[in-house]
């Protein structure tokens, strides 16, 4: 992680325990819907997480991604992040997920396009706590949902669950939630999800060059 993203983290930590706590639950999602109704079906994964497909995908046949702002939903009795802190927090998330995508060289485009992929990362479920005595700081989900840029179609849902310990042993809040916001980004897993996705196999789009299954190719020792 570069410096000025550790720079993030702490500014973000430092201002959590600032949030007021709030009567409103402004979840738009529910962990137990990801698993549920929308056409994706749970396969295996070796990695972390879950994994959710639609059938016959063709998620292989992309070229380009498109990554827009993150989002952040609470839990009912959680204590908010203050705007700056929630601002801050998601351009930390998308950048280092934008980062990774980078390594397997693949470009990111700002609009949506017939070989463009969405890629749409949220934390929600996200429960903030500041009390001595409860057994975690912070829990959260995090979710990333794969769709079609021009149809919206859902094609992809990959989501892991997280949490920060309170702090132990004369350790701050502030320790602790840089520790693990810092975790909890390292782990985007990216290539895991596409390698659950068998895209190496998926062909190639009217119009596109397959990037995607190329780069699946590739990893497995092909061409």
């Amino acid at each position: 992680m570069t410096r000025r993203r550790i720079a993030l983290v702490g500014i973000v930590c430092s201002a959590l325990i600032f949030g007021c706590a709030s009567r409103r639950d402004d979840s738009s999602l529910h962990v137990k819907r990801l698993r549920s109704v929308d056409g994706l079906e749970r396969v295996d994964f070796a990695s972390a997480g879950t994994l959710e497909l639609r059938e016959n995908h063709g998620i292989g046949g992309y070229d380009k991604l498109l990554v827009p702002d993150a989002s952040i939903t609470f839990l009912l009795e959680s204590q908010r992040l203050t705007k700056p802190a929630r601002r801050i927090f998601l351009e930390m998330l998308r950048s280092s997920f934008v980062d990774a995508i980078e390594v397997v060289n693949l470009p990111v485009v700002d609009e949506p396009g017939q070989c463009v992929m969405e890629i749409d990362l949220a934390a929600i479920g996200f429960d903030l706590t500041t009390e001595r005595h409860a057994d975690q700081l912070v829990t959260l989900t995090m979710v990333m949902q794969f769709r079609d840029s021009e149809s919206g179609d859902l094609l992809l849902r990959y989501s892991t669950e997280h949490l920060i310990a309170n702090p132990e042993n004369g350790a701050t809040h502030d320790t602790k939630l840089r520790e693990g916001l810092d975790e909890i980004v390292r782990d985007l897993n990216l290539a895991g999800s596409l390698r659950g996705a068998g895209l190496a196999d998926d062909a190639i789009r009217p119009g596109c060059d397959g990037t995607l299954a190329q780069l699946g190719r590739r990893a497995q020792g092909g061409r």
